[in-house]
């Protein structure tokens, strides 16, 4: 696990330095992997536009395995997609990646102020909403539930997960939007 999370940083240090390699991006490479793939890590991550982890992680073809929905939330079909990929292709290691000024967050922020939870919040919101409620008396409430959402997610997965993948370390992060660093966080 060590040596994946070292990768995974060292990538994403090129990323923030502006010194990306886009390694394993060439024909040899596509032709290499198009029989089979071995990503060494997987990433759950928001579908926001800004934080494609290939690029955050200075990653190539078939590196990475990447399931991204709206707020890295988790439903069946994420649930069955990392098992697929921590039963099938072996991947040992899961990394929930979220990020400065989430989208889904910020909805599911604005979902609880304006009283939503009287209607019928997005699903995605009422996934959120936990993080959202212990953040509420945060100095800045939208980072303190992107953060503590992350960790939900990562205590989530891992809840899901059992006992199938108890031997699979399952981490959380966060992505800065202006600095390009992705730090780990207390899961």
């Amino acid at each position: 696990m060590n040596n994946v999370l070292e990768r995974l940083l060292e990538g994403n240090r090129r990323f923030s330095l502006g010194q990306a390699v886009r390694p394993d991006s060439d024909i040899a490479r596509r032709q290499q992997i198009a029989g089979a793939q071995k990503p060494f890590a997987l990433i759950l991550s928001c579908s926001d536009s800004r934080v494609p982890p290939e690029i955050v992680f200075d990653c190539g073809l078939g590196d990475l395995f990447v399931i991204r929905t709206a707020g890295h939330t988790v439903d069946n079909a994420v649930r069955e997609s990392v098992l697929f990929g921590i039963q099938a292709l072996r991947i040992p290691l899961v990394l929930v990646l979220g990020h400065a000024r989430c989208g889904a967050v910020s909805l599911a922020i604005q979902a609880k102020q304006s009283g939503a939870s009287h209607d019928e919040p997005s699903w995605v919101a009422a996934q959120i909403a936990p993080a959202v409620e212990e953040c509420k008396n945060a100095a800045n409430p939208l980072d303190c539930a992107i953060r503590t959402h992350a960790n939900m997610t990562v205590g989530r997965l891992k809840d899901l997960l059992m006992p199938v993948a108890d031997s699979v370390p399952v981490l959380g992060a966060y992505y800065d939007l202006d600095t390009g660093v992705v730090e780990l966080l207390n899961t």
